[in-house]
């Protein structure tokens, strides 16, 4: 039996597709790759039941999100009204309708407990499945990253990636071009080769972008930094560089 890994409820369907990573109303979200065959794959999709409000969400998951995540699901609500020294955005409903210039609202949105918007349901699952938790200090691209309980670093992301930072890791900084003597021999001759096969095998815009950006093309970006990560502090610094540089 397949198990659903989505935070939605419907019906599971198998089929082989090249690139399963879309969404659809009607073709739902990839649940899993099951094998992957190269020219194609054999995955599971979940087509959600359809609400008045979009697709049906497992209660079952929302109450683990926020059970663990420090995160809420709810409706998040905007209003773009007209003011004295312009139009501005709130999140309170204004007491005279004719000051509404637009009004959005996001059901089973992901937010903190302040309700700031963090993202959609699957972004709140992601959290939960990976043990990880809304950071209060920079929510909307940063999560605090757990291991069997204890906090382990934070997680810097946007829709582009994302790295983990944690004690002994490099703060992430984007104008630091790397120097051999910041770094372990057997570290900086790994990369070389690295860097070295896949410039050999580049076309020539791959070739370009790698020439630009040097050695650092091919490092992890919990690698690139000259300061080395020391407090849990230094590496929220880090997970926000990172999570600015990638937006």
């Amino acid at each position: 039996m397949i198990k659903n890994q989505t935070p939605y409820k419907g019906k599971l369907k198998v089929k082989f597709e090249k690139y399963p990573e879309y969404s659809g109303r009607n073709s739902g979200v990839l649940n899993k790759v099951h094998l992957d065959l190269g020219f194609t794959k054999l995955v599971s999709r979940m087509i959600p039941s359809k609400t008045e409000d979009g697709w049906e969400v497992d209660m079952n998951k929302i109450h683990l999100i926020e059970g663990y995540t420090e995160g809420r699901i709810t409706l998040y609500e905007w209003w773009d009204v007209r003011g004295v020294d312009g139009s501005f955005k709130t999140h309170t409903k204004p007491n005279n309708p004719e000051d509404i210039i637009y009004y959005g609202c996001l059901p089973n949105s992901f937010v903190t407990k302040t309700g700031e918007y963090i993202g959609d349901i699957r972004c709140a699952w992601w959290y939960y499945t990976n043990e990880m938790k809304v950071c209060e200090e920079y929510p909307h691209g940063v999560a605090k990253k757990y291991e069997n309980g204890k906090l382990l670093g934070y997680y810097g992301y946007t829709h582009r990636g994302g790295c983990l930072f944690k004690i002994g890791d490099r703060l992430f900084d984007s104008s630091y071009r790397p120097i051999e003597g910041d770094y372990e021999e057997w570290e900086w001759l790994g990369w070389e080769d690295k860097f070295n096969i896949l410039y050999d095998e580049g076309d020539d815009l791959t070739k370009k972008w790698m020439y630009e950006d040097g050695i650092a093309y091919v490092m992890p970006y919990n690698k690139r930094g000259s300061k080395v990560i020391k407090t849990l502090g230094e590496a929220l610094q880090a997970a926000i560089n990172i999570s600015k540089e990638l937006s």
